[in-house]
């Protein structure tokens, strides 16, 4: 689930759909989620800065990794 999620929010650049944000908010405590939130977007983050400073392995995440488009 955390997998899809994450996936649709890089497809979408952020704009998941409310159900499945609904869903996933469901499987966690308030903490839990802002705490993945936070992760998964870091690692999109990181991902790429660090395609941008030529380190293509940036993200330790491999699903995440394949998941940011190479520009």
């Amino acid at each position: 689930m955390v997998e899809r999620y994450t996936r649709e929010l890089v497809a979408t650049q952020g704009a998941v759909d409310d159900e499945l944000t609904l869903e996933m908010q469901q499987l966690f405590s308030k903490a839990e989620f802002a705490d993945l939130l936070f992760t998964i977007c870091y690692h999109i983050g990181m991902q790429y800065v660090g395609r941008a400073m030529h380190w293509d392995d940036a993200c330790p995440v491999p699903w995440l990794r394949e998941a940011v488009p190479a520009d």
